[in-house]
């Protein structure tokens, strides 16, 4: 997939300068619906209610729209509460994050990257309770996944 850098990197500076709005309007609907949404320790599961309250009975061209804004405001949360900055990766393109925005630099492991939009659009398909609380959990305290003992087996299984 060949994209235009330029293009793509002015689509980001797009994505960023819209985010106070997107948040500030996000705030204002869930006060609409005695919801206080603020930069707080229960954030992820006052984000997950909101999304339902505010995508029930919406069509999926609104949906969508609706989980880039609570993107940008878990990805806000992300950064600043546990660090790091928006990016927009497009060195490689098989990335899977490939010219999504992220927050990087928000774990002890380099170049890992939260992808809130991923990870709303995750949450508005399955609608599972804890999905955005476990999101941040992995990044903030990701866990080493050790896998030479499998590979071990699996070498001593084929011998």
């Amino acid at each position: 997939m060949s994209i235009d850098k330029n293009e793509a990197e002015a689509v980001f500076d797009d994505f960023l300068f819209a985010i106070d709005d997107q948040t500030e309007w996000l705030v204002d609907e869930s006060e609409k619906h005695n919801i206080k949404l603020t930069n707080s320790p229960n954030t992820p599961e006052v984000l997950e209610n909101l999304f339902n309250l505010l995508s029930a009975g919406m069509n999926e061209n609104d949906t969508a729209s609706l989980v880039v804004i609570f993107g940008r405001y878990l990805g806000e949360f992300m950064r600043l509460n546990y660090g790091g900055q928006w990016t927009l990766p497009l060195d490689d393109e098989h990335n899977v994050n490939f010219n999504t925005p992220v927050i990087t630099g928000h774990s002890p492991i380099e170049g890992l990257e939260f992808a809130p939009m991923r990870i709303m659009r995750a949450y508005a398909l399955r609608r599972s309770d804890g999905t955005l609380r476990r999101a941040i959990d992995n990044h903030i305290n990701p866990q080493i996944l050790d896998l030479s003992q499998e590979a071990a087996q699996e070498k001593n299984n084929k011998n």
